[in-house]
């Protein structure tokens, strides 16, 4: 039985990374050696940074998600400037954690360290999403982040993830990469729903992971995401004998996850009108929440800025207002250069708009002073 794990665990092996070369020697202990150089393949543990049962980096990174997992699916639309700083500081998060657990040998560096590096890009991050200048980074960002949220927990829905055959491995990244794209081109083009989208979807994703890791520590969530990511050749032997095989608790909590991102049966409880349930339930659940208590912009706009745009739409008494047909960005009495502006870069149009109350009251000081006339 230990000879056919083994030669299953090499067949495997042999599909999942080249160039190396796989051989099970006489103690029935499998080696890896590189044909490029003839040189064997040390192995390590792939614990990337995830500690054990309840260590410190274990506890870190609970605390972790929840901490910007619970404000983003909570407020995540209302937290502007934060939620930004938070997209940006999770890319960078992920992107030196993936960068770090396929390049480092089979000694590696202690879990603790690569938590603490980890977390210290990921402030970094925060910091210039709170920024001007990584306010539009951000919010693409935050778009990006959420489709990949929700690819990632439906590839591990799975044993061996959603493709489980080794030469089709790539399958799962691609369809990971399609939700990304497809969440990016939302936000584009209908930046309130992406930004709703993207806000509750990452942070259910963030919770469940803090949630699961208290659950299950390393063997549920925590294991998937170092299987689909973590293609170190220092890594390959551990990374293919333990493989994925999540909990029954994973998966329902995943699951759920997904469930509370795009189905709406909270807004029932929330609103205690029966009609909503079957009105709302192809509705995401806290993405439409927050789209209900959360009526302005992404982007608030200060009172002083609202008095100097509306001083700057008053038109005189001898001037008529154009008909609503022959409206232009640059002319229109009861337009305003920011709304101007977000006409030619749909990207803007909910981040800098003026809020309707505001948008009212100037259409009516127009009627009135074109009756005047």
């Amino acid at each position: 039985m230990a000879q056919t794990t083994y030669s299953t665990s090499t067949h495997q092996l042999q599909h999942l990374q080249d160039p190396n070369v796989i051989v099970t020697n006489k103690n029935g202990t499998v080696v890896v050696y590189s044909p490029l150089t003839g040189n064997e393949i040390p192995q390590g543990f792939a614990t990337d940074g995830s500690g054990s049962g309840f260590s410190l980096p274990a506890v870190l990174w609970i605390a972790f998600s929840f901490t910007v997992g619970v404000p983003l699916m909570l407020a995540g639309f209302r937290g502007w400037r934060l939620t930004t700083g938070a997209a940006i500081g999770l890319s960078a998060a992920v992107t030196s954690w993936s960068v770090f657990v396929n390049t480092l040998d089979n000694v590696g560096i202690s879990d603790i360290t690569l938590t603490a590096l980890v977390l210290v890009l990921f402030g970094l991050g925060f910091i210039f999403g709170l920024l001007e200048v990584g306010r539009m980074v951000g919010l693409l960002q935050l778009g990006i982040q959420g489709g990949l949220a929700i690819g990632i927990r439906i590839v591990l829905l799975r044993n061996l993830l959603l493709v489980p055959e080794p030469a089709a491995f790539f399958v799962n990244w691609l369809l990971i990469a399609f939700c990304g794209l497809a969440s990016a081109v939302l936000v584009i083009w209908k930046q309130r729903a992406g930004l709703l989208l993207g806000s509750a979807s990452v942070g259910t994703f963030l919770c469940v992971l803090g949630t699961d890791l208290a659950v299950n520590q390393q063997s549920g969530m925590s294991r998937g995401l170092r299987y689909l990511i973590d293609r170190n050749s220092y890594h390959i032997v551990d990374t293919t004998n333990n493989g994925y095989f999540p909990p029954t608790s994973t998966l329902v909590m995943i699951a759920l996850s997904i469930a509370l991102t795009y189905v709406s049966p909270i807004s029932y409880v929330l609103y205690h009108k029966p009609d909503i349930l079957a009105r709302d339930m192809n509705r995401p659940a806290f993405a439409y929440a927050q789209h209900r208590f959360f009526k302005g912009p992404f982007c608030p706009v200060h009172d002083d800025d609202i008095e100097s745009l509306h001083a700057s739409n008053e038109f005189s008494a001898d001037e008529e207002p154009k008909p609503s047909g022959e409206e232009t960005l640059s002319s229109s009495p009861n337009s305003s250069p920011v709304s101007a502006l977000s006409q030619s870069m749909p990207l803007l149009k909910d981040c800098c708009s003026i809020p309707a109350a505001t948008e009212k009251v100037r259409t009516t000081e127009g009627d009135a002073i074109a009756n005047d006339s």
